[in-house]
C-alpha cells in the first residue's frame, strides 16, 4: 500500500474537548486564521510531544500576512479548476436539498477550503525554507469574516454505517489506499447531506478516471515547489521537531494525495455549487 497520513483524522483530538494550552492554541489558530473550525493537521500535532506549540509559535506570524491568502488564490487561479457537469435530469429529479442545505454545505466548504489551503501554502513554505525564525511581517488590517453557525461535525459512531460507506467513497478518490484511506474530515462534515456525497463521487470519480484530477494535483504541487510562498526571514535554525512530527508535516503538505488533494476537490466543489444558476446563492 502507498503511504497514509500517519495519524487517523476520525480519531484524533476534538477541537471541542481540548483543554489547558491545547485548547489556547487551537482558539489562537482559529483567531489568526479566521477560520470556524479546526482541521486534523493541527489536532494530529496536538498529540505528537509538544509539536503543536513548536510548529505554531513559526507559522502564527506567517499566518498574520495576507501573503498566504494571497498566494492560495494565485495557485487556484493558475491550475484552473474544471467546472462539473450539471445535474441531469435524474439527479435533480432524486434531489432533496433545499436552498438552506446548499448554503449549508457551501459554508463548510469554504470553511475547510480557507483552513486546508492556506496550511498547505505556510506549512509548505516552512518545510521548504527549513523553519524560519525572525520574520519581516507587514502590518495590515485584515477584514473579519462572519462564519455562520457550522453543522455538527459527527463523529464515526453517529453516522450511520450506509452513509458512512458513501464517505469512504468519495474520500477514496485520489486517495493513497483507496477505501482503506483515513478519512479526511471534510466528508465527515458533508456526511449530514449523503445525496450530495453521491452525487460529488459519482462527478469527481469521472475526472478521476479521466486523469484531469491526478494532472491538477501534480500541477498544484510542482506549483507550490517552484512558485510556493516565499518567506521574508532574516535566518533559519535547525528544527528540534520530533522525527514523527517532521515527517508528518512533510508528507502533510508535500505528497499530493494528502492537503493537496483536499485543496484541489474542495475548491472543485465550491466552484460547482457556486455556478448551479437555480440554487440561487447570490442573491
Amino acid at each position: 500500500m502507498n503511504s497514509d497520513i500517519s495519524y487517523d483524522p476520525v480519531s484524533v483530538i476534538d477541537e471541542k474537548e481540548a483543554i489547558g494550552e491545547t485548547a489556547k492554541i487551537f482558539k489562537d489558530i482559529r483567531e489568526t486564521m479566521n477560520i470556524p473550525l479546526i482541521t486534523s493537521i493541527w489536532r494530529g500535532l496536538a498529540e505528537i510531544d509538544d509539536s503543536l506549540k513548536k510548529i505554531w509559535t513559526i507559522a502564527r506570524p506567517i499566518y498574520e500576512t495576507q501573503n498566504p491568502e494571497n498566494k492560495l488564490k494565485e495557485i487556484i487561479e493558475e491550475i484552473k479548476l474544471p467546472l462539473l457537469p450539471k445535474f441531469t435530469d435524474d439527479e435533480l429529479s432524486k434531489c432533496r436539498l433545499t436552498p438552506k442545505n446548499w448554503e449549508e454545505i457551501l459554508v463548510i466548504l469554504k470553511a475547510y477550503n480557507r483552513s486546508n489551503g492556506m496550511n498547505m501554502v505556510v506549512l509548505h513554505s516552512i518545510i521548504k525554507q527549513n523553519f524560519p525564525s525572525c520574520l519581516k511581517i507587514p502590518k495590515n488590517n485584515k477584514k473579519k469574516i462572519v462564519w455562520p453557525v457550522l453543522q455538527k461535525l459527527q463523529k464515526k459512531e453517529e453516522i450511520k454505517p450506509n452513509i458512512w460507506q458513501l464517505v469512504r467513497n468519495v474520500n477514496s478518490i485520489c486517495a493513497p489506499n483507496g477505501k482503506n484511506s483515513h478519512v479526511a474530515t471534510l466528508w465527515r462534515h458533508l456526511a449530514h447531506w449523503p445525496f450530495f456525497l453521491e452525487i460529488m463521487y459519482i462527478k469527481l470519480s469521472k475526472l478521476s478516471e479521466e486523469r484531469v484530477l491526478q494532472s491538477l494535483l501534480s500541477k498544484t504541487q510542482k506549483y507550490l515547489q517552484d512558485k510556493g510562498l516565499l518567506i521574508e526571514a532574516e535566518f533559519y535554525f535547525k528544527n528540534d521537531l520530533s522525527s514523527k512530527a517532521y515527517s508528518v508535516i512533510k508528507s502533510y503538505v508535500y505528497e499530493k494525495d494528502k492537503v493537496i488533494r483536499m485543496v484541489v476537490i474542495g475548491f472543485i466543489m465550491q466552484k460547482w455549487i457556486e455556478k448551479q444558476k437555480f440554487l440561487d446563492l447570490n442573491n
